[in-house]
C-alpha cells in the first residue's frame, strides 16, 4: 500500500509558485478538497501528494491561456473531446 505523504498549505504554494488567495479559490471552485487536520483548538489544511499532481496539472493549463472552469474541466477528465 502506497504511504500518502501530506503538504501544507505552504508547501504547496512554494512548490507551483502561487499565492495563498490564489491556492484557496481553487480549493473554494472544487478543484481539490484538502484533508483537515486538528492540532489541540486549531485546524490545519493538508494536501496529498495526488492533490499536488492536480494542482500543477491545472497551472499548466492555465499558463497555457485556458479559462480556470476548462483547465479544472480537463484535469478532472469531464472535458469533452472537440470534434472538428
Amino acid at each position: 500500500m502506497k504511504k500518502i505523504q501530506w503538504l501544507t498549505s505552504s508547501e504547496v504554494r512554494k512548490q507551483l509558485n502561487i499565492s495563498t488567495r490564489q491556492l484557496y479559490y481553487w480549493e473554494l471552485k472544487g478543484i481539490v478538497q484538502p484533508r483537515s487536520v486538528t492540532r489541540g483548538s486549531r485546524k490545519f489544511k493538508r494536501f496529498s501528494t495526488d492533490d499536488l499532481e492536480k494542482l500543477q496539472k491545472v497551472k499548466e493549463y492555465l499558463d497555457q491561456g485556458y479559462t480556470l472552469e476548462t483547465a479544472a474541466r480537463r484535469v478532472s477528465g469531464t472535458e469533452q473531446a472537440v470534434q472538428g
